[in-house]
């Protein structure tokens, strides 16, 4: 077996010491090649297509008994084989769960025989376990090695010889999982490796260069307990054999179906400018990126989870739950926001039960009530709001607009916004605070778009927002019937803001400094004293430490606090007083405008 496997090993490394930079940084320097070639060994996919489909077949079993399918969408006008056999294929998901791994490059072998070279992070590449993952496709990277320039060089001959080879390639954009359902800013650094090795190809074995986005969601991530722990202050566990075997745990577990959906191709090379390798890796990466979050479809659990989580402590009727998932499905179908087949009208009932039955046996729900004397109540365990709340997070960033004109015309009708620059400069302000939590379209696009949102629910096009200032009370209502049901999708980030800004505050009364373990520990003080008063804290999921980090980030970006070897200090007393000023105004204004959705 070794002496079959030698040759293809020698041919691969004498493909990668070609690459012009490593054969320039190792050529005649015995100790720099040495430890190349051990890199390589640390790096390197082993695959076995005999081991993948015998994979294939153990994961036929495995998978049915955990998840209810794997929903794949790719356009059928898509040949796959084809565009791997005329170019080179990157593929670039989102990342949620270990579980993706698996999914995705199951999928893809069973249904088109074709290999994908994975990369996974290096604590992956764990004894015994590690080696499966390498036949399978998986080569190892480095969490960071933006000091180590042998490793770099090292890893970007490597994907030389993948493209040189005509292997699809695959690295999930967001550089680690998400740890709230949101997706996370791109990493640039794979992508700017593989245009530069693309670049450095002889012309023969040069082709286009396509990067496929897609998006991935499960109805139930398997480390959803675990993730909502770490976002509650809790130590993330180490990757190991006794980790992994834990696994086995899952099969007392309903996973529901995994949904996986392939946008269109990004040809690197017909985007701009080509010449400043920098910008071009920008672009290229915030590309795929906006095309994986326009594709994040709604599933039953997440709209489920965004419908239950709208009530920060009570129940709900089971009529209530469907009325407003065909309301925010309108929606969808009106703004062209994509849904899986399951919440098509005909079975749209039948989806969302089978979704809150799965709930209910992952214990994440309370039953109340009986159900033979039709009143069936239905509300989230305070304690698995956080878990809940990663399955709203996947689709919230399509429902922004109607969250902000809901916020935008209460101002309107308290009287603290009368001229159209007011509102203007409203909606930029609260489209900044959200900079932090959402990848979010130019000013102009987001005002665009809250525009043509308005224009829809009074039933006319509306040019600008003086028109708006001026439209009759009719119209003023027919647009809260329309989008009231989104009035408090985001209030929790608002609480979270708000919470940061009265933690920083009272931290630095006398000028002190503060580090995060400080930072949360106040804020765990005031989060809990602020829930007990009840007056403008109401959402269990607004006490979260990477929402705090998140608006720590946001103020100090706005210049509030500035951090130097993780000690952050208060540099803008009074600024920090408007931002408080401000967050308080629009959590008490939405309680007291109080929209209710019948």
């Amino acid at each position: 077996m070794i002496k079959e496997l030698l040759p293809k090993y020698r041919q691969m490394e004498e493909i990668v010491f070609s690459y012009p930079r490593l054969k320039e940084r190792t050529e005649g320097k015995e100790g720099e090649l040495k430890r190349a070639k051990e890199l390589l060994k640390e790096i390197h996919a082993d695959v076995s297509t005999t081991f993948a489909h015998s994979m294939v077949k153990l994961l036929d079993t495995a998978l049915d008994a955990l998840y209810d399918g794997i929903d794949f969408h790719f356009k059928k006008e898509t040949d796959f084989p084809k565009l791997v056999s005329e170019n080179h294929v990157v593929l670039v998901p989102n990342h949620q769960s270990h579980a993706d791994y698996i999914a995705l490059n199951y999928i893809i072998f069973k249904k088109f025989k074709i290999p994908v070279y994975v990369a996974g992070g290096i604590n992956l590449n764990i004894f015994g376990i590690g080696t499966l993952f390498r036949k399978c496709g998986c080569f190892f990277i480095r969490r960071s090695f933006a000091n180590d320039i042998l490793y770099k060089t090292v890893l970007e001959a490597y994907l030389f010889y993948l493209l040189w080879d005509g292997k699809a390639i695959e690295f999930f954009f967001e550089g680690g999982r998400s740890r709230t359902g949101k997706l996370l800013s791109p990493r640039f650094g794979l992508y700017q490796m593989l245009i530069e090795a693309h670049r450095s190809l002889p012309d023969d074995k040069r082709k286009k260069l396509l990067f496929l986005p897609v998006s991935i969601l499960h109805e139930f991530v398997p480390e959803q307990r675990a993730l909502a722990n770490e976002l509650q202050g809790g130590k993330k566990k180490k990757e190991s054999v006794g980790q992994l075997l834990k696994l086995f745990k899952l099969f007392s577990y309903q996973m529901g179906t995994v949904h996986l959906s392939v946008g269109d191709p990004v040809d690197s090379e017909l985007l701009e400018p080509q010449n400043d390798l920098k910008k071009l890796t920008q672009h290229l990466a915030f590309d795929c990126f906006r095309s994986v979050g326009n594709n994040m479809m709604i599933t039953p659990t997440s709209l489920l989870a965004m419908i239950m989580l709208d009530d920060p402590v009570g129940a709900m009727k089971w009529d209530e739950i469907v009325g407003r998932a065909k309301r925010i499905l309108r929606y969808c179908d009106t703004f062209k926001i994509p849904y899986t087949d399951s919440l098509k009208d005909a079975i749209l009932d039948d989806s969302l039960e089978h979704a809150l039955d799965i709930l209910i046996g992952n214990k994440k729900i309370h039953v109340i009530g009986a159900s033979h004397l039709g009143h069936v109540f239905y509300s989230i365990k305070r304690e698995c709001r956080l878990e809940l709340l990663y399955a709203k997070n996947t689709i919230l960033h399509h429902f922004l607009a109607p969250w902000m004109i809901n916020l935008g015309w209460i101002n309107i009708f308290n009287g603290n916004i009368q001229e159209r620059q007011q509102l203007d400069r409203f909606f930029i302000e609260e489209r900044n605070h959200l900079t932090f939590e959402f990848y979010l379209p130019t000013n102009r696009e987001f005002v665009d778009k809250n525009l043509a949102v308005v224009s829809h629910a009074v039933g006319r096009e509306l040019t600008d927002f003086n028109e708006c200032l001026n439209m009759p009370l009719k119209d003023f209502y027919a647009i809260i019937a329309q989008l009231g049901i989104f009035s408090r999708v985001c209030s929790y980030v608002v609480e979270g803001y708000y919470l940061t800004a009265i933690s920083i505050g009272s931290l630095t009364v006398g000028g002190e400094e503060f580090g995060l373990d400080a930072f949360f520990k106040k804020a765990t003080d005031i989060f809990e004293s602020e829930m007990d008063v009840g007056r403008l804290i109401r959402y269990q999921e607004s006490h979260c430490l990477d929402l705090y980090k998140r608006a720590l980030r946001f103020f100090e970006h706005n210049k509030v606090v500035e951090c130097n070897g993780g000690h952050y200090k208060l540099t803008d007393p009074r600024k920090l007083d408007q931002f408080i000023e401000r967050f308080s105004n629009n959590l008490s204004e939405q309680l007291t405008f109080n929209v209710r959705v019948l």
